[in-house]
């Protein structure tokens, strides 16, 4: 069992490693290259206004709550500020797209943004704070231009992924209506609640297998008209629980507690013989083994604790120790392991620069959960160590590094990659670096 003053310095250190990624003086928010699934954003290592500030927010706020500490809830306005001052006025955010960044309007990262400036806005309405309508303006802003008016099917009744193509992604859509329902229960306005966050869950329901065999309770990926695209992601599946849930909580109709039980009991169901998650499972019943996440693993956890709340409780412990292994010395959670044969094989004897990183949209999942499980007391003060790896990358052979100040990888002495932190880009990336 992990005790409480493990998940408390584990949270201090991640803090201290969220700290570099801020730049000097911090006026840049938080930045940093990305490694992911679909593609990478190795040379854009700028500020990203994306789900990174789901996590961080909601992180400072549950260690304010659970702690009493201002200096949390200072750190959480700030990051509210960040948004504040970056959104544009047709209420998109730059940079707002992860990994295809410095793209702006992504899904579902500008969804995530409100969901976190409206948690922001709620607690600073508690304490008489002013800039809660501040930031409750800001998420109304962007659900009304982009989710209201560009991305609402009225036929389906669903959020598409795209303005112009039929696209339904389930994960996306469960963040967007975790924003309305925060919205509804903000402003007391029940129409956002049941005009478009309930029909939304109704089009994830129907994405849901409930066949039985190793698959029932998956979701699909997503799906373009009415074609299904039968990819099942496990991670992507537990995005879904925190809506469904919510969806049940608003309505009281027992289908969408069911639904997300039936979600849980899926991803938990595909544990790896290393403690972790499978990452994609096809109908065949073949399944993609790498990579398996480590950082990301934190909304995983979140959601299956959230459905102890009505009683479904889970076995965690292993999938949390897969978690928290994956912190060193920086204090930074790695993003995965196994990116090397995420096409199929085996990993090779060294991780590879992906694995190795440190991706600040990634770590606030971790940041989240952590803090969540924080003791109550004060968390022990802490610096973030500077952290070195061999690792492996597009066969190259390198040395991993990273400090308070940088990331780099070199080569036969040779520095191959380098990102300055709190610059925009990276000041040297070899050829092998402009992967996407």
């Amino acid at each position: 069992m992990i005790a409480p003053g493990e998940f408390d310095l584990a949270a201090a250190r991640l803090e201290a490693w969220l700290e570099t990624t801020r730049g000097p003086q911090g006026r840049q928010g938080y930045g940093g290259p990305v490694a992911h699934w679909w593609q990478q954003s190795l040379l854009y290592t700028g500020p990203g206004f994306d789900w990174r500030y789901e996590g961080i927010l909601q992180g400072y706020l549950a260690l304010w709550r659970r702690t009493g500490e201002q200096r949390w809830l200072a750190k959480a306005r700030r990051a509210g500020e960040d948004l504040l001052q970056a959104q544009m006025e047709n209420g998109h955010y730059p940079y707002s797209a992860f990994e295809i960044n410095p793209a702006s309007g992504g899904t579902p990262h500008e969804a995530a943004v409100c969901l976190g400036l409206l948690a922001l806005a709620e607690a600073l309405k508690e304490i008489g704070d002013p800039l809660w309508e501040g930031c409750l303006a800001a998420a109304e802003k962007t659900l009304r231009a982009y989710y209201l008016e560009k991305l609402w099917d009225a036929q389906t009744r669903s959020f598409r992924d795209h303005p112009k193509i039929a696209s339904f992604v389930p994960n996306k859509a469960a963040t967007a209506c975790q924003a309305f329902f925060a919205w509804s229960r903000l402003t007391g306005e029940a129409r956002w609640a049941e005009q478009y966050a309930l029909p939304n869950l109704e089009r994830i329901l129907a994405h849901q297998v409930s066949e039985p065999g190793r698959l029932q309770g998956a979701i699909a990926q997503n799906s373009f008209g009415s074609r299904v695209v039968a990819k099942y992601m496990p991670y992507y599946i537990a995005r879904c629980v925190a809506g469904l849930l919510q969806g049940y909580q608003w309505s009281g109709e027992e289908k969408y507690l069911a639904a997300a039980q039936a979600a849980m009991d899926f991803v938990l169901r595909q544990r790896s013989r290393e403690g972790g998650l499978l990452p994609a499972l096809y109908p065949g019943g073949q399944g993609n083994h790498w990579p398996m996440w480590i950082a990301a693993l934190g909304d995983v956890l979140l959601a299956a604790e959230m459905l102890g709340a009505h009683g479904v409780q889970y076995d965690l412990e292993e999938l949390q120790r897969f978690m928290l292994n994956g912190q060193d010395a920086s204090g930074g959670f790695q993003t995965a392991r196994g990116f090397a044969a995420q096409i199929g094989g085996k990993p090779g004897k060294k991780s590879d620069f992906r694995d190795l990183l440190h991706v600040v949209g990634w770590c606030d999942k971790a940041f989240h959960w952590l803090a969540a499980h924080a003791s109550g007391a004060p968390l022990p003060g802490v610096e973030s160590q500077p952290y070195r790896s061999e690792c492996a990358f597009q066969c190259l052979a390198l040395d991993f590094f990273e400090d308070r100040e940088r990331v780099q990888a070199v080569q036969a002495g040779k520095s191959v990659y380098l990102w300055i932190k709190g610059e925009s880009w990276a000041r040297e990336a070899a050829p092998a670096f402009w992967l996407h």
